[in-house]
């Protein structure tokens, strides 16, 4: 099973981001429930104005316990 295109390039520009020292960690609240929720965002900058990019959501749960490995 191959990773779809758009997910490698949006993982290689969190590596960017990471590697630039343009990344972070953002509480964020959940649409849904109200809740707070935590994403890793990359941080754009342009001139004096500053963009979050959210990136990826943190599991609340064990992800072990959510997610299965890929079957060879």
């Amino acid at each position: 099973m191959a990773i779809p295109d758009g997910y490698r390039a949006n993982f290689e520009t969190l590596r960017r981001a990471f590697l630039n020292g343009d990344a972070a960690l953002l509480e964020c609240t959940s649409r849904e429930t109200g809740e707070p929720v935590y994403a890793v965002v990359a941080v754009q900058q342009q001139g004096d104005e500053f963009e979050l990019v959210p990136f990826a959501k943190l599991f609340d749960d064990n992800p072990y316990e959510e997610l299965d490995p890929p079957q060879s």
